[in-house]
């Protein structure tokens, strides 16, 4: 059965449950939404600094630029700020990502990191229902050429491979999330982050995940692996597996 042929469902209230999931096409309920809208995240405006925290590369934007937000699509009148973007990978470049689409897995996966103004702090909205939105991008290794909007994060990595070290990048350096702009479609659901839970409320996130698989080279996925974390030790690996859906239901939004 394709998404066009099952019949669309109001959105029941979200349960509670971990992430990230197996995004299965099998089990996903088409929901018309509004456009989802993108602003300010590569502009080559102000700055970008690149980090690493012992467990993952991060980029945060900041300096002179506007602000970067997310609204319309599954938020509808919400506007959620940009905070962070932070990466996950694996030991080979057959598993590494986090969310899977039918049981398929991808290289690596970034995470867009977005809180809820309405709640004043990042902190605050930790702790609600509706305070955070992830938008997910999934990598593929397959090419040997790499990808060059991607290049302003993976050629810096090597000025941060000790944890705690930072390092100013190309304020455009988020170039890349454009490619969500001519998706068809996009699956959502209700979670939680996929680490430091200990942080938030079980389910504060609203995941948007991207369908369209973002060609890299296997050199640039080698480059976050020679990152360190606090025992000195390369960051091989730093990725979730796949949690039970749990009665949650999996969205595919159409404008």
């Amino acid at each position: 059965m394709t998404r066009k042929q099952k019949k669309s469902r109001i959105l029941a209230p979200h349960q509670s449950g971990r992430s990230p999931i197996d995004l299965d096409d099998k089990i996903v309920y088409p929901k018309k939404t509004p456009p989802l809208l993108l602003n300010g995240h590569w502009l080559n405006d102000g700055e970008a600094t690149l980090s690493n925290n012992g467990r993952t590369a991060s980029v945060y934007l900041c300096g002179n630029r506007i602000p970067s937000w997310i609204s319309g699509g599954p938020l509808l009148q919400d506007v959620y700020d940009f905070h962070h973007v932070h990466f996950h990978w694996g030991k080979d470049n057959c598993f590494g990502c986090e969310h899977t689409i039918n049981g398929t897995w991808f290289s690596m996966e970034a995470h867009a990191v977005h809180w809820n103004r309405k709640y004043f702090t990042f902190e605050a909205a930790l702790q609600q229902k509706d305070g955070l939105c992830v938008l997910g991008y999934l990598f593929l290794a397959t090419s040997t050429w790499p990808h060059p909007l991607l290049e302003k994060i993976t050629d810096n990595l090597k000025h941060i491979v000790d944890p705690g070290k930072d390092v100013k990048i190309p304020p455009n350096c988020l170039s890349w999330m454009r490619s969500a702009i001519f998706c068809e479609g996009y699956y959502f659901y209700h979670g939680s982050l996929t680490q430091d839970p200990e942080r938030t409320s079980t389910d504060c996130v609203l995941w948007v995940v991207f369908p369209t698989i973002l060609r890299i080279s296997t050199s640039q996925v080698e480059e976050f692996r020679k990152l360190k974390n606090i025992h000195g030790e390369s960051i091989m690996a730093n990725c979730t597996s796949v949690q039970p859906l749990r009665g949650r239901k999996i969205f595919w939004a159409i404008n």
